[in-house]
């Protein structure tokens, strides 16, 4: 079987992706188990005044590990997959490109907007004046190296949708024996299904995660939060099979939900208020040294962004689902011919 070199680069690109994330979980492994001792012992080094770290921070790192860890087996299974030209490979990828477009796009606008945002005019306590201005051109070359990076995570994954939807790529896959036809599926409605009932697993998760909900406004506790979240995961699974089995109810569900999520962040960019107190809230919990915050200025200008993108990310998933709502139209029944009784 015939092999292009963009599916071999494609493959090497996942694996060194996966390495990556598992260096990522064993340094964050280290380092929750450091700060589980330390918590042990009662004190964080260098802050003997400062408020005792909260006991489940180092749970949570090694949540995250665990996560970095189930993404980077992903990553190794999809690239021997493409390595022996699977049809379930081609669509793995497909998935992770898209989540790599996503995330890329949206951390860039985000850095983009922290490089272009003023940074605060004066100096830190115990800093030498004259060290300002250099301090700003060293953040700037920061954010400037870290917008690169993701806008080289976005150009991998949107070269990834481009490449593994070419005809020459499709029909490599598509040329094993024994092979089922092609999904009549698009594939962008098997990317929403996907990302559904991941939501959903991350909702069933957030529910353990010592932090307040929020829901037009109102900060959950308690079980005010656990149902919150379990609705949530019934509402994004009950999507994701509704999607992935192409069935109408599915399609209405899911343009519900985004209609939902719609006027809630046009509620947060109108009241960003609203959103403040549960940000302030969450600070106070997994902030407890009490570290400055970013000046409300910066604040202010990443609300904005971000829920602007959230709006426009919004509507145009209401767009894919209005523009294969074909996809899910059921075919009619032939009519019944009635055998005439005579």
């Amino acid at each position: 079987m015939k092999r292009l070199a963009g599916i071999i680069l494609s493959g090497v690109l996942l694996l060194l992706g996966a390495l990556f994330q598992l260096l990522m979980a064993i340094l964050m492994a280290l380092a929750g188990a450091f700060l589980h001792r330390q918590i042990a012992s009662g004190r964080l080094p260098n802050a003997p005044a400062s408020p005792p770290m909260p006991g489940w921070m180092p749970i949570f790192i090694f949540a995250l590990c665990a996560v970095f860890v189930a993404l980077a087996a992903w990553e190794i299974v999809t690239a021997i997959g493409l390595f022996r030209v699977r049809r379930w490979a081609r669509y793995s990828v497909l998935v992770i490109g898209g989540a790599l477009a996503l995330f890329g796009l949206v951390s860039l606008l985000v850095t983009l907007t922290l490089l272009i945002a003023p940074l605060p005019g004066g100096a830190a306590a115990g800093m030498d004046p004259s060290q300002v201005h250099s301090m700003h051109v060293m953040a700037r070359a920061v954010f400037g190296a870290i917008a690169l990076f993701y806008a080289f995570l976005c150009a991998v994954g949107l070269s990834w949708l481009v490449y593994f939807n070419l005809k020459k790529v499709r029909d490599i896959f598509a040329g094993l024996p024994g092979q089922a036809p092609e999904s009549p599926r698009p594939f962008l409605i098997s990317l929403l299904a996907v990302l559904s009932l991941i939501g959903a697993a991350g909702c069933l998760l957030f529910m353990f995660v010592p932090l307040p909900g929020l829901f037009f406004g109102l900060i959950l506790h308690g079980w005010g939060k656990v149902a919150l979240y379990l609705v949530s995961a019934a509402l994004l699974a009950a999507a994701g099979i509704g999607l992935w089995r192409l069935l109408e109810w599915g399609r209405m569900l899911v343009l519900a939900l985004q209609v939902v999520g719609l006027v809630q962040h046009v509620v947060y960019l109108v009241r960003p208020s609203l959103y403040l107190r549960y940000t302030e809230e969450v600070n106070r919990i997994i902030n407890p040294m009490q570290q400055p915050p970013s000046p409300l200025q910066i604040q202010s200008l990443l609300h904005t962004v971000s829920f602007g993108i959230g709006i426009l990310f919004y509507i145009a998933i209401i767009a894919v689902l209005h523009y294969y709502r074909g996809a899910f139209a059921r075919p009619a029944e032939p009519p019944q011919i009635e055998s005439a009784v005579s």
